[in-house]
């Protein structure tokens, strides 16, 4: 592969380290798999015959360069593979996080125009068949679990030639540009419908190597991860650095088992969103006061260096929690436009209350009104098919993040709040209210509704009735009551507004969901200042006269009553 590994690092496709390490250390473990046999070991030789095998599967499917793939599907090895492979033909990766519900997945897909989807399991395809019928056409798909006596893809790629893949490999990239697309990543806009971020071969190689450069033995790491590679944190925090610094990776078998599976592979890194922490910080205040001797280190297999922290705001009394019994816990922050990493802490330079330093090769300044800018290799090229957007966006190289911040003396970065309409859930997700508001406010009977959640783990929402389609409803329904505190605080109408919400949200993904919510007697308006006279809410000052109701929603009781426990 000399040919594959003459030019610089930055003008490669990040797949390409795969062959340095595959000739360098072919029997090393590269990822590790904790299942319920055990915990499997992948070499890289093993990695890259089958990497090898899977560009031409593509090539076999018609795939070349600039060709759009969806890739419908959780974290796996097939994963890694196929998006390896992707990189190394040439084709455009557009993944879709396994739990998108048929109807999200069918807008992303319609809009991606994809020449093939690759797709988790047949159960998926036939609910977006159902949905969508014809999106997709079945000759079109490529399913990656076994299916209907199909074998699953892994034991389907064994009937390919890995010298075939190689020499295909060798001659696509003799052609490669890095300027060129790498993946389309969908986000949500301003409006609620998904922004197609565009990020090339270059932004995504130059933000991994950034995102290393604090690693003094990157080749000495274990990673855990759990995060979605749908996502760009964990795609370039996680699958990328480990790439080039020819670590090892763990995919944790769930959400559910990362604690389970930190016991049995002692990773030294993790990356984590700060509802993650949070609830590990949880249980050792539990284990802790219980008298029981777990410590924060011994719970993630006593080998942990650092916690990295991403995806929402860190809260001071978390990043205390952790720091006060010696394991590090360091935030940092981007944006999904920005590769997404802006600034990252290290365990040589941190501050409380700090996302830390801009990493190398990335600039950043404070505009007038507060926003945080940036300008760098690390800036997306556009958003795919919406030029307007993108001008607005990037302007004279610069990226507007939307989020207001301020940067000390010595450079270390703070965020202060944001300038967009944009909830930050502490999961790492990030939702629009507006648009859920929408969706909310479509049926007649609910008159207002506000969206909160900003750092934390799920939606909730204060809805106010329309009370006079209401009163009507309650009359018809022999409801003995009629003032509109009298009627909020019924039973039957709590349990009525319950199915509305659930019906009006249905086939939104799971994160956009309102897990909870309180009913308000009275409405919103003009002159209380809650709402503009263009009826536009003013989320602070309803936020300031309702906030014990709000509180209450995240407290699991109080006047917050729970009416949907689907958390």
């Amino acid at each position: 592969m000399a040919t594959l590994l003459s030019a610089p690092a930055t003008e490669r496709p990040l797949a390409a380290a795969l062959f340095e390490h595959l000739d360098a250390t072919p029997d090393v473990t590269a990822i590790l798999l904790p299942g319920a046999g055990g915990v499997r070991e992948v070499s890289w030789q093993q990695l890259g015959d089958d990497v090898a095998r899977m560009c031409v599967l593509l090539q076999r499917r018609g795939i070349g360069s600039g060709d759009r793939l969806i890739l419908w599907s959780d974290n796996s090895y097939e994963w890694i593979v196929i998006d390896l492979a992707m990189q190394l033909v040439g084709a455009i990766n557009i993944p879709l996080h396994g739990s998108l519900p048929a109807p999200a997945a069918a807008a992303q897909i319609a809009h991606a125009e994809p020449r093939l989807a690759l797709i988790a399991t047949a159960a998926l395809a036939r609910e977006l068949e159902k949905h969508s019928p014809g999106l997709i056409a079945h000759d079109s798909i490529e399913l990656i679990a076994a299916a209907d006596g199909t074998p699953p893809l892994l034991e389907r790629l064994q009937q390919y030639s890995v010298d075939d893949g190689r020499q295909l490999i060798e001659s696509r990239l003799a052609t490669f540009d890095p300027a060129t697309v790498a993946t389309i990543l969908y986000s949500s806009g301003t409006s609620g419908e998904p922004k197609a971020v565009a990020l090339t071969h270059a932004n995504l190689s130059s933000n991994a190597y950034a995102v290393i450069v604090g690693l003094t033995e990157p080749r000495t790491e274990r990673r855990m991860n759990f995060l979605p590679f749908s996502h760009i944190y964990a795609r370039t925090c996680d699958l990328y650095a480990w790439l080039i610094g020819g670590s090892q990776i763990v995919l944790a078998a769930s959400r559910e088992s990362v604690i389970a599976d930190c016991a049995r592979t002692q990773p030294t890194l993790i990356n984590g969103v700060p509802y993650f922490y949070q609830r590990v910080g949880q249980k050792v205040a539990a284990a802790e006061e219980s008298g029981a001797a777990v410590t924060l280190r011994q719970l993630f297999g006593g080998n942990l260096r650092a916690c990295i922290c991403g995806g929402a705001a860190l809260p001071v009394a978390t990043f205390d929690f952790y720091h006060e019994r010696g394991l590090l816990l360091l935030p940092g922050y981007g944006l999904t436009e920005s590769s997404p990493v802006i600034s990252m802490s290290s365990p040589e330079e941190y501050r409380r209350g700090s996302v830390g330093r801009a990493i190398p090769g990335v600039e950043v300044r404070i505009a007038e009104d507060g926003e945080l800018l940036t300008k760098g290799p690390h800036v997306m090229l556009e958003y795919w098919k919406d030029p307007e957007l993108t001008r607005q966006t990037i302007r004279d190289g610069w990226l507007y993040t939307g989020d207001l911040g301020a940067i000390d003396a010595d450079g270390f970065i703070s965020i202060t709040g944001r300038k967009k309409e944009l909830i930050a859930l502490s999961t790492g997700k990030k939702v629009v209210p507006p648009h859920i508001e929408g969706v909310l406010t479509r049926e007649p009977l609910i008159f207002q509704a506000m969206v909160v959640g900003d750092n934390q783990p799920y939606l909730a929402a204060v809805i106010v009735p329309d009370f006079d389609l209401l009163g009507q409803w309650a009359a018809a329904h022999s409801v003995g009551v009629s003032s509109p505190a009298e009627l909020i605080e019924e039973p039957v109408i709590v349990a009525f507004y319950c199915e509305l919400v659930r019906k009006q949200l249905e086939g939104l993904p799971p994160y956009e969901q309102v897990k909870r919510f309180r009913l308000l007697y009275e409405p919103f308006t003009v002159a209380e200042g809650l709402i503009t006279p263009k009826l536009s809410l003013r989320r602070e000052m309803i936020l300031r006269k309702h906030q014990p109701a709000v509180a209450a929603l995240y407290a699991g009781g109080g006047v917050a009553v729970e009416y949907c426990d689907r958390h």
